[in-house]
């Protein structure tokens, strides 16, 4: 941009420079026409005709001179016109540099405080640790919020194509006594569209979980993109038709419980109130597939915002567990003690008995006769 309006500002100097007005010299003739003008005709035709054929000639000369000089005029003006593409150039140009001078001034703000956050946490200071922590928590504890609401529509999902899902694999098929083969084909449909809509995300480098995928060429990833995406509007149609057979299997179901009970059926005022709740269905059957695509965002930042929180969360336990070992093992010295404590209240008398008996035996002893030795 700076090489762009330099170019434009040499330009202009050029054309400022080229248009500049230069004066026309003084003619040659002013001096013979000043010594003409002295010459006194005094009625003589001659002289009359001279000064005659001089003004004629004097006329052409002018007539020649100011042509000239419109001609370099024009020549000025069309110069400055082809200086105005590149006046304005040079103002978009200064316009354009001056917005994203502004931008840069606020980027070199972010920049900074960027930086200065990176220079905390490489000298690993509690400030940036702290900082850190809860900014995990905080996007680990949104992060969690918005995947359990897109679990409340997987499950607002699940219950629009259970019941259709029992008349495509069976109604009385079931895996386990208490699963059935319907459920889990509706689950595993659940399960497929949020993992086309997770492949969409991340060919569009919107989530980055899977490097390998945003790491692909454009061609190969732009048909990973059109891949996803037909097959979620593909699994959407599919929902959607599925949503349909629900409410038509609920209503012959309802029919056929009217006949059973020998009930008449009561016709609809109006047809628009039963359309609305099937074009409902169908609406949420179409759109909820693509609600669930969107859920790889939080499940990012869950998933990289998890592993701070689980960590914070072990040194958590492991300081309580060592704080729990310490107050027990306090308790242990002090028990410890305690118990001496005890043993001595009833070993004490027994001692002081002891110490009393070998007391006076150490008495009696020293009170007993000395032998004398005899002589031979």
């Amino acid at each position: 941009m700076s090489r762009k309006l330099k170019d434009e500002v040499t330009h202009i100097e050029e054309n400022f420079r080229q248009c500049g007005e230069v004066p026309p010299p003084p003619p040659d003739w002013v001096a013979a026409v000043q010594s003409v003008s002295k010459i006194k005709s005094a009625g003589s035709e001659m002289v009359q005709g001279i000064l005659e054929e001089i003004h004629k000639s004097v006329s052409k000369i002018h007539d020649k001179a100011v042509a000239e000089f419109r001609r370099s005029y024009e020549n000025r003006h069309k110069i400055l016109r082809s200086m105005l593409p590149h006046w304005r150039a040079a103002e978009k140009l200064t316009a354009e540099a001056e917005t994203k001078l502004v931008t840069l001034e606020k980027n070199a703000a972010s920049i900074d405080a960027q930086m200065a956050q990176y220079q905390e946490i490489a000298r690993r200071t509690d400030r940036a640790d702290k900082s850190a922590t809860h900014s995990s928590f905080v996007r680990f504890f949104i992060s969690g919020l918005v995947m359990l609401i897109a679990l409340g529509g997987a499950f607002i999902n699940f219950k629009l194509i259970a019941l259709p899902m029992s008349e495509m694999v069976g109604a009385s098929d079931y895996l386990t006594a208490s699963l059935r083969t319907s459920e889990v084909a509706a689950l595993v449909l659940i399960f497929v569209e949020a993992s086309m809509g997770l492949f969409l995300l991340e060919s569009l480098r919107v989530t980055h979980l899977f490097p390998r995928i945003s790491n692909m060429d454009d061609r190969m990833r732009r048909r990973m993109i059109w891949v996803s995406l037909t097959l979620l509007v593909v699994l959407a149609l599919i929902e959607s038709s599925l949503a349909l057979m629900r409410d038509m299997l609920i209503a012959d179901k309802q029919a056929l419980i009217r006949d059973l009970a020998s009930v008449q059926a009561t016709q609809p005022t109006d047809k628009w109130l039963v359309a609305i709740p099937t074009v409902g269905q169908m609406i949420l059957g179409f759109v909820l597939p693509f609600a669930l695509a969107f859920v790889a965002i939080p499940l990012e930042a869950f998933v990289n915002s998890g592993r701070t929180v689980i960590g914070a969360a072990l040194v958590l336990v492991l300081r309580t567990t060592a704080l729990l070992a310490r107050a027990l093992s306090a308790a242990c010295r002090q028990a410890g003690r305690g118990l001496v404590m005890l043993y001595d209240v009833p070993i004490s008398p027994f001692l002081l008995a002891e110490r009393s008996i070998r007391g006076m035996r150490t008495n009696g002893a020293g009170a007993a006769p000395v032998a004398v030795p005899r002589k031979t």
